[in-house]
């Protein structure tokens, strides 16, 4: 059995920054929390069209960089049809429970350059599956209103037992979330971003499954950041300011749509 209780929140606190109020981020993560939607908001069945997000850093003096990727899958033609990136400063630092806080910034900034929106987004991260029932998948796809599915490398929150299953509430048994076998070896949790319910998410990651922990789409997203990210390393040798890191990022798009 794999049990988390997430993080204490004195240990939360210690984390933010000064000048933060957690008490505030934790009341606006109640307030989205309520906006969920765990239904199907679309035909699944009609889904092509699906998105991966993920994000890199890169420390750099005393600057965070974030480098974030969405790319666009099509089941139906079994490829990448675009890709899209964006980099700037990060100024929140990694705090578990508050990776929104973190990330939603670049994660949304790299879903707009998107030529083609996809009917649904993955995003490397939790969903419903978090103490607060807002994971950066929940916070994203409330905020967008589009279709959006949390898929983690790690358990935040809840216990499961077995390689396949639900992933339940440690302290009401509610399930919230669903461990997949991916990878040979390593589970991957599953959970409602936005609009979708639990059933079809867990459906439509499986048929994205390719032996590795993460579906294609955020698999590829991670790969390219990490590519991106070797290559602005070298740039950052020179004087380069964000606008020409994006300009780069912008570059390695070409004209990736098909």
């Amino acid at each position: 059995m794999r049990m988390s209780r997430g993080p204490n929140e004195n240990y939360v606190k210690s984390r933010v920054p000064r000048g933060f109020h957690l008490d505030v981020a934790r009341k606006i993560q109640m307030a989205l929390a309520s906006r969920v939607v765990e239904e199907d908001l679309i035909n699944i069945n009609n889904v092509d069209l699906v998105a991966g997000i993920d994000v890199a850093y890169i420390n750099h003096k005393d600057t965070e960089i974030g480098i974030s990727v969405a790319s666009t899958y099509s089941i139906s033609r079994s490829s990448i049809i675009e890709w899209s990136c964006w980099v700037g400063s990060i100024i929140f630092p990694y705090v578990p429970t508050l990776l929104s806080f973190r990330e939603l910034k670049p994660v949304v900034n790299a879903y707009l350059r998107l030529r083609t929106k996809p009917q649904v987004v993955l995003i490397d991260g939790h969903g419903r599956a978090h103490p607060y029932r807002l994971g950066i998948a929940s916070h994203f796809g409330v905020c967008l209103r589009i279709p959006t599915i949390g898929v983690a490398k790690s358990l935040l929150y809840g216990r499961m037992e077995g390689t396949e299953g639900p992933v339940l509430d440690v302290s009401t048994n509610e399930v919230i979330g669903w461990t997949v076998q991916c990878a040979p070896t390593k589970p991957t949790y599953v959970s409602v971003g936005y609009g979708i319910s639990l059933g079809s998410a867990v459906n439509l990651v499986k048929r994205m499954c390719v032996g590795s922990q993460m579906p294609i789409p955020i698999l590829h997203s991670h790969n390219t950041a990490n590519s991106l990210k070797r290559r602005i390393t070298k740039r950052l040798m020179g004087e380069t300011t964000f606008e020409e890191l994006d300009s780069e990022c912008k570059a390695s798009m070409g004209n990736y749509l098909s």
